[in-house]
């Protein structure tokens, strides 16, 4: 298999399973960013629970921390499908639709097996996100806190009638 074409994969599909749902995608990558807290954090713990069950190294080193990766992600869009109302709101949640992709390649990538890891990084389009990793997730968080600023919602109540302070 091409691993450009696994990679675009990676990336496309939750874009367009997010867009399609309606799913507001700001939000899962927010729940992504657990998965990679919980990957830090509670990976090994995880591995020693899983080892538990089978032998396998593979499922023990790189399963579980992957499930921990994905578990977040994957119960936000759940919960959230057909959060997202407008047509508009559908077309700007493509960009951070798209982030999910990116960022969970990046998050996903030392997570998988050896041999599937040396094959992406062998490609020239993983040294080039490699490379430029730092510059894609600032402007990442960047886009996230815009796109969560414009899903605020506007003035609840009744406009004029505020109270006085006495």
């Amino acid at each position: 298999m091409n691993m450009l074409v696994l990679m675009l994969g990676i990336v496309a599909v939750p874009a367009i399973v997010l867009t399609a749902l309606r799913i507001n995608a700001v939000i899962v990558l927010l729940a992504l960013c657990l998965g990679a807290v919980l990957v830090q954090l509670a990976g090994s713990d995880a591995g020693s629970f899983v080892n538990l069950f089978t032998t396998s190294k593979i499922a023990t080193e790189f399963g579980s921390r992957l499930i921990l990766l994905l578990i977040p992600p994957i119960f936000a869009a759940i919960v959230l499908i057909g959060t997202v109302h407008s047509k508009l709101h559908t077309l700007l949640n493509m960009v951070p639709a798209l982030c999910v992709g990116l960022i969970g390649l990046l998050l996903a990538e030392p997570l998988l097996a050896p041999g599937l890891r040396s094959n992406i990084a062998a490609t020239s389009a993983w040294h080039t996100l490699q490379m430029l990793q730092s510059l894609i997730v600032a402007i990442v968080a960047i886009l996230s806190l815009a796109f969560l600023a414009l899903q605020r919602p506007g003035h609840v109540g009744r406009p004029g009638k505020h109270r006085s302070s006495r």
